[in-house]
């Protein structure tokens, strides 16, 4: 009578193909970190993003310091900042979001501020009404 548990009968543990239970722990391991981490960077802003992109811009009536972020909690700011120059218009400032929604916030001379919940792509700042638009 055949033995089912004789040694011609006797199959590899851990998978089909030979692979060792080692193997095959350490193969879905990987596996699982792999795709964690996949996970991890889809869940994270875009890495297109323009905010963050900080300076001084000089324009024909005067220099303006440009700054934008977003904070992790979920929103965005953009700022202008008079240094100086002769224009005497109001500065403004905006976001810029991937579905196209912009926003525009008029201040002061000297000081424009916005922010809005969301991840913005890009800081939109004015010096004065008839400046170009800078992107930060």
């Amino acid at each position: 009578m055949f033995n089912r548990f004789s040694a011609g009968s006797v199959r590899p543990t851990g998978g089909a193909g030979g692979t060792s239970p080692r193997r095959s722990r350490v193969r879905r391991t990987l596996t699982s970190i792999a795709s964690l981490t996949a996970l991890s960077v889809a869940m994270l802003p875009a890495t297109a993003f323009g905010l963050g992109n900080n300076g001084p811009v000089y324009r024909s009536c005067g220099v303006n310091y440009v700054s934008s972020g977003y904070v992790s909690s979920g929103y965005s700011w953009a700022q202008t900042q008079k240094q100086n120059g002769s224009c005497a218009g109001r500065l403004s400032v905006g976001l810029s979001f991937s579905n196209g929604y912009r926003t525009r916030v008029y201040g002061s001379s000297q000081n424009a501020y916005t922010s809005n919940w969301g991840y913005a792509r890009n800081g939109l700042h004015w010096g004065c009404d008839s400046c170009n638009i800078t992107y930060s």
